[in-house]
């Protein structure tokens, strides 16, 4: 009789030692769902930060390009200024220039 007592508290603890187990994997599978959160908060905050700085990237070079294009703007108009000034200042000598210009260009480009 001694072993049926025996197989009887090796049951006692295999029931025991099942409800062990059944609590640790809960405890595991929980952790592994708060890592899970914890990975995607974290992933969400790093492309967060990644949108914010190519918006910033692009702000920056959109001024930029615009500042840029101010200053090409402005440059042209002062030519302009620049060259209708000497014009008027000398009007004769800009029509030969403009009339050599013309000359060069279609011995240039005559085919």
């Amino acid at each position: 009789m001694p072993s049926d007592t025996s197989s009887f508290e090796n049951n006692g603890n295999n029931a025991s030692t099942n409800g062990d187990l059944e609590t640790q994997v809960a405890r595991l599978r929980e952790d592994v769902a708060g890592v899970a959160d914890a990975l995607k908060s974290l992933a969400t905050e790093r492309a967060e930060g990644a949108k914010r700085q190519a918006f910033a990237l692009r702000d920056d070079v959109r001024e930029r390009g615009e500042q840029y294009l101010r200053q090409a703007q402005d440059a042209a108009s002062d030519l302009e200024a620049q060259i209708s000034e000497r014009v008027r200042a000398e009007p004769i000598k800009s029509v030969l220039i403009a009339a050599a210009v013309g000359y060069f260009y279609a011995r240039i480009f005559k085919n």
